[in-house]
């Protein structure tokens, strides 16, 4: 299953639940999007052919990220443009979340592996702005 966290027709983020079989060549990002992602099951022996990948000089650079959870669970709590919190869901091992909008808050459930692949370039002490007011809120849990 894949599940879609939208609000106002905005999409924050997109959830591949671990038990989604993916097809063979399977990329979960639209075509215009600033990050791609995808599953490609190439076969044995398959070459895709020497290549380079060319970079869009007009894009621009936002703090979408993707995270790949190996092992353990996390919560996230999802913030609108504006910093409202609007959600909560929950991702376990194997779960793929891809956030493309708004802020975010990850609660770790438990000791857990995250892989994470987002735009650079990471600017030192200026890369994130918090949420003010973000702490003890009723949470409106997205459970499957």
């Amino acid at each position: 299953m894949i599940k879609t966290i939208e609000d106002n027709n905005i999409v924050y983020a997109k959830i591949i639940k671990a038990s989604y079989e993916a097809k063979d060549c399977e990329f979960y990002t639209e075509k215009e999007d600033e990050i791609q992602f995808g599953i490609v099951n190439f076969k044995k022996g398959f070459k895709t052919g020497a290549h380079f990948h060319n970079h869009n000089e007009d894009s621009k650079n936002q703090t979408d990220e993707i995270l790949i959870l190996e092992a353990g669970s996390i919560r996230i709590d999802f913030y609108n443009d504006k910093g409202a919190y609007f959600k909560s869901c929950e991702a376990k091992q194997g779960d793929i979340v891809i956030l493309y909008k708004g802020g975010h808050n990850i609660v770790f459930n438990e000791d857990t592996k995250t892989i994470i692949i987002k735009p650079g370039p990471y600017i030192e002490n200026n890369n994130n702005t918090r949420i003010i007011g973000a702490n003890n809120l009723e949470l409106i849990i997205d459970k499957d």
